[in-house]
């Protein structure tokens, strides 16, 4: 899919359709030994100390930089910017997305923690495959591959770290198999992590002693945010200091904590969601909820004057879903038709949630967080709108 790397604003014609903006349990982390190095992976110094045990605290937390002034000395800006959304939304994703840009480097302890939930990815992904072949009644190809799939549905709750040789095996045979590649195929119709294919296919280079994740690795694994996350980085000389806070129901009590002395936000909305219901109450629907938290921050008094750049995440699972599970089933006002049209329809709701808001205080962009280039190009673009709106 492309990108647009305009920022147009999103209604800006009465009576057309607005204009959009176009463009992945913990277990323990083993040090790399000396001079490890996988292609293009990051490298860290060697460590003689034992490496940390994961946690989702700890990865939450990659580091604790001083809060930054409003105004600098030297005439620049000092800009504070929130990062919301609800869990699951790809919003993690695009932190690490503007790291990258921005040469936000990450730690020894991050990477060694992140290796342990690359590896808790891959199991789960597998599990959630061989869930939902039974679910969907889909047969395997090898008989035999289905007392491997129990083998390893068994072993999920035990499994911790690197995977033994025959575990190895026993997964990579799974994934092989005709009936599990059917049911990938349909991927849209089950909730199953965004990088399974890209790990289940790197499991023998994963699985080595001396693996390091590279920049790619980093973005494609899964790890829920807790808490606050908070990066400073520096964009054509001024300032950024960046807050991510998590989107379960449990964490979005912090937000408020964030809300003074905000220039902007960034808000993630994952529009593949229109079919699913949220693991809290497992009755409320992703979408509507994620709509309705979008509609708490844009009426939130605090914020009346601030910019709201919203990212209507994972348009390329939404479009796959599409033809698989209909808009209209879930949105019974949806009156039929195209992606494009689907797609509109979504934008049409989330300008409802933003509601009156004037027309140079949003922008709202279409985006796969997980495409390096597109996300690129898109935040390189909004941080120039940003620093315009400053001026």
């Amino acid at each position: 899919m492309g990108c647009n790397q305009s920022s147009s604003k999103v209604g800006d014609v009465p009576g057309k359709s607005p204009e959009i903006v176009e463009p992945p349990p913990p277990a323990p982390a083993v040090a790399p030994p000396q001079n490890a190095n996988n292609g293009n992976a990051l490298t860290v110094p060697p460590s003689t100390a034992p490496s940390p045990k994961p946690s989702l605290s700890r990865m939450s937390t990659p580091n604790h930089p001083p809060s930054i002034q409003a105004n600098s000395d030297d005439g620049y800006n000092n800009i504070r910017l929130l990062l919301l959304g609800s869990a699951e939304s790809g919003k993690t994703t695009l932190l690490q997305q503007v790291r990258l840009l921005y040469k936000q480097p990450f730690t020894e302890s991050e990477i060694f923690h992140r290796r342990a939930f690359i590896y808790f990815n891959i199991f789960k992904s597998i599990k959630s495959l061989v869930t939902a072949m039974n679910t969907f009644e889909q047969a395997y190809e090898d008989p035999i591959n289905a007392g491997r799939a129990q083998a390893i549905t068994e072993d999920y709750d035990r499994h911790m770290g690197m995977f033994a040789p025959e575990m190895v095996n026993r997964i990579k045979t799974i994934w092989k198999d005709k009936g599990i590649q059917k049911m990938y195929a349909r991927r849209s119709s089950f909730n199953l992590n965004d990088s399974a294919g890209y790990f289940l296919d790197n499991i023998d280079k994963i699985n080595q002693a001396n693996y390091m994740p590279n920049e790619k690795d980093l973005i494609m694994s899964y790890v829920p945010t807790v808490g606050v996350q908070n990066v400073i980085f520096t964009a054509n000389k001024n300032s950024f200091q960046l807050f991510d806070i998590g989107g379960q129901r449990i964490d979005r009590r912090k937000w408020a904590t964030q809300y003074d002395g905000i220039d902007a936000i960034f808000f993630c909305l994952a529009i593949s969601e229109y079919d699913q219901v949220m693991m809290e109450d497992l009755e409320t629907n992703r979408l509507d909820d994620a709509l309705q938290l979008l509609k708490k921050i844009s009426d939130e008094p605090k914020f009346e004057k601030t910019p709201i750049y919203l990212f209507l995440n994972e348009v390329d699972v939404f479009r796959e879903k599409l033809s698989e599970i209909p808009l209209e089933q879930f949105k019974p006002k949806f009156q039929g038709g195209n992606e494009e049209d689907a797609l509109e329809f979504i934008e049409s709701l989330a300008m409802e949630a933003l509601g009156s808001r004037e027309k140079n205080l949003y922008r709202v962009y279409r985006s796969i967080a997980i495409d390096t280039k597109m996300m690129s190009e898109m935040l390189t673009a909004v941080i120039k709108d940003i620093i315009k709106k400053k001026k």
